[in-house]
């Protein structure tokens, strides 16, 4: 292992990590490449913690440098030469260095530093950042391509179990996750429910406050708002911002279409949405004008509209589109000759398609719910997830594997 050394103060914030394999083994691979390793992801996710998990499996003598741009020490780092000029005072040229950055988005002109130590190989860089945008094409040229992206999410179910294990509090039931969600804080210092949604419902309001009016000059926070939880309503349904300006305009909120346009790219720029796009199947092409939006954590849902057991259909929806994120797939809602499938997942050569459905009680429901997945005609794995498949757990004579919401967000497919 690594011999890297810490200041007390990284000491007390690493103390009683939990693993996150999932995560850090997307980081691996590319350790040492000569990229830049980019984790982005909403604020409170776990990046940070990662990057401290990713430290620890270097082998061999490494200098590790961490510069976390939350903390009061470092704001007099400011701009790139600042930020340059605390990397290279940092550096320890007889070993082997490792540069961690925590919200670099708050250094103007970050990517400017960033590519001149990639340039001269001066260490192996892992930054994270709260905003999608760390990442649009002016970043990307400025550094020249040389950059990875790993895009985190909260906990999954199984890592709520892990942390349930490690840290104790309530059992990492699939109720709870769905009502609570997977933000970490509410899995390493357990708390009850009505406390786990205020504390999302803050982390909500600190990166709507810091990763979009402040970074965007957002002069209607109240539609922000408004806008974001019309959003979070339509989570399972075929959704357009012109839908959402409707809903706005009709209850009254004095709002434009691209005013409706720009907040919704801020929300997603946030990490707070995420935009599934349409895939055709038979036609092989991405729908760009036909999408769903989902939460990147569930509990969000309920921290701004409350718990609505009525919206269950959704609640799964949002929890398999999560998941199949967070095992390293792309993932779009599909169509197949008029017939829509929840979801349509890619990773490399795999696909996998996916339904979600509460129940298959009626013979009109099962025939639905099969009969899309049947459609399609390949031999890439096809699954019914059920709140409860009773008696229809198990493979149908078409191949179509019919498995609980518990056992799919568990288990590897």
């Amino acid at each position: 292992m690594s011999t890297i050394k810490y200041r007390d103060a990284d000491r007390i914030r690493m103390r009683a990590l939990a693993d996150r394999p999932r995560c850090v083994d997307r980081i691996k691979p590319f350790m040492w490449n000569g990229n830049a390793k980019i984790v982005t992801g909403i604020r409170r996710c776990g990046k940070s913690s990662v990057l401290k998990l990713v430290s620890e499996s270097i082998e061999g003598d490494c200098n590790a440098v961490f510069i976390n741009m939350e903390l009061a020490e470092n704001h007099d780092i400011r701009g790139w030469r600042d930020l340059l000029s605390r990397i290279d005072g940092s550096i320890d040229p007889s070993r082997r260095n490792a540069l961690f950055i925590d919200e670099v988005q708050n250094v103007d002109g970050w990517e400017l530093a960033i590519r001149d130590v990639l340039a001269r190989g001066a260490c192996d860089v892992y930054i994270t950042g709260s905003n999608s945008n760390l990442l649009s094409s002016e970043y990307a040229t400025h550094l020249g391509g040389r950059f990875n992206e790993i895009r985190m999410l909260p906990l999954s179910l199984s890592e709520c179990a892990d942390f349930q294990r490690e840290f104790g509090g309530e059992e990492a039931t699939l109720e709870r996750f769905l009502r609570i969600g997977g933000f970490p804080a509410l899995w390493r210092h357990p708390m009850g429910a009505e406390a786990s949604i205020q504390t999302v419902s803050d982390l909500v309001e600190v990166s709507i406050a810091g990763d979009i009016i402040r970074r965007y000059d957002v002069r209607n926070a109240p539609l922000l708002r408004d806008l974001l939880r019309c959003a979070l309503s339509y989570i399972g349904k075929y959704v357009s911002a012109n839908n959402m300006y409707n809903a706005l305009k009709s209850s009254g909120a004095k709002v434009s279409p691209d005013t409706v346009y720009e907040y919704l790219g801020h929300l997603e720029s946030a990490n707070i949405l995420i935009r599934a796009n349409a895939f055709d199947v038979r036609g092989k092409r991405v729908l760009t004008s036909k999408y769903k939006y989902y939460a990147s954590d569930l509990g969000i849902k309920h921290a701004l509209l409350g718990y609505r057991p009525e919206d269950s259909p959704g609640h799964m929806e949002n929890a398999i589109f999560t998941e199949l994120l967070g095992r390293g797939y792309r993932v779009h809602v599909g169509e197949c000759g008029g017939r829509e499938i929840d979801f349509v997942a890619e990773r490399g050569d795999e696909r996998v398609y996916v339904q979600a459905c509460l129940s298959m009680a009626s013979e009109e429901t099962s025939e639905r719910e099969l009969g899309s997945l049947e459609a399609i005609g390949d031999s890439f794995p096809k699954y019914v997830v059920l709140m409860d498949p009773g008696a229809h757990a198990g493979v149908t004579e078409k191949g179509v594997r019919c498995v609980s919401l518990s056992r799919f967000l568990s288990s590897e497919l």
